[in-house]
């Protein structure tokens, strides 16, 4: 089995792991899409693409309060490079940083709903433009996918990764 193909079902493997440790999985597993109302549906996908939106501007204006809100204690995310970071390490990341974007947007944002409305999983697309610590510019895109999952009222974000777009 090639590398790219072990990691992706040794990933797979740990979020089932997880979800059957936090309960979450005979839920979320015993549920299709379409288990929740039009309606409630609906509020659930603008409610997660508000997120998405906020997480952007949580980068355009280093703002690390937002994701602090938004990304759930045991957050983890990959990125393109196949870096994993945690939530207390990605925010220490954005303090940090040394870039300084113009422009950062999530678009063709698509939202599915399980787990009785629950669990949510947004694909989207992702674009910054700004300039290094060098002062030359960049441009980057991505293509994104996060898992969120409903807890005490509030969607968190738990786990995510991007790939680049060429």
């Amino acid at each position: 089995m090639p590398r790219a193909q072990r990691l992706a079902a040794s990933a797979m493997t740990a979020v089932l792991v997880w979800a059957f440790v936090v309960g979450e999985l005979p839920t979320a597993a015993a549920q299709q899409p379409g288990d929740v109302s039009p309606a409630q549906e609906a509020r659930i996908e603008a409610a997660i693409r508000d997120l998405s939106a906020q997480w952007s501007e949580a980068y355009l204006k280093r703002d690390t309060s937002i994701l602090e809100r938004i990304w759930a204690k045991e957050f983890v995310y990959v990125e393109p490079s196949g870096h994993r970071f945690t939530k207390a390490e990605g925010i220490a990341a954005l303090a940090a940083s040394t870039d300084r974007l113009a422009a950062s947007a999530a678009s063709s944002v698509d939202v599915r709903v399980y787990g009785g409305g629950t669990v949510a999983v947004d694909i989207g697309d992702y674009r910054e433009r700004g300039r290094d610590k060098d002062g030359v510019d960049f441009e980057r895109a991505s293509r994104f996918t996060n898992v969120w999952v409903l807890r005490d009222g509030s969607w968190r974000c738990v786990s995510g990764h991007a790939s680049v777009i060429p």
